[in-house]
């Protein structure tokens, strides 16, 4: 039986796959600090935790991403 795309993805085998979701990963953490560096300079205490909330649902997005992909750190 062969293995799946995700073990595969999981052991460096998918480089194709792996690069860009390391690059979108990479975005993703940036816009996440951008959010969260508004809503803290945002007098709007309302927004600011809902901008909270998608700063927190983000970096999730990229822990998620982060932990499908093999631990070394890339091709």
């Amino acid at each position: 039986m062969g293995s799946s795309f995700r073990s595969d993805l999981r052991r460096g085998g998918m480089p194709v796959w792996e690069l860009p979701l390391r690059a979108a990963a990479k975005v993703i953490r940036e816009v996440v600090q951008e959010v969260w560096e508004a809503a803290h300079d945002s007098d709007q205490f309302d927004n600011a935790a809902d901008d909270g909330a998608l700063a927190s649902r983000l970096a999730l997005a990229v822990e998620l991403i982060e932990k499908e992909l093999p631990e070394s750190g890339g091709p």
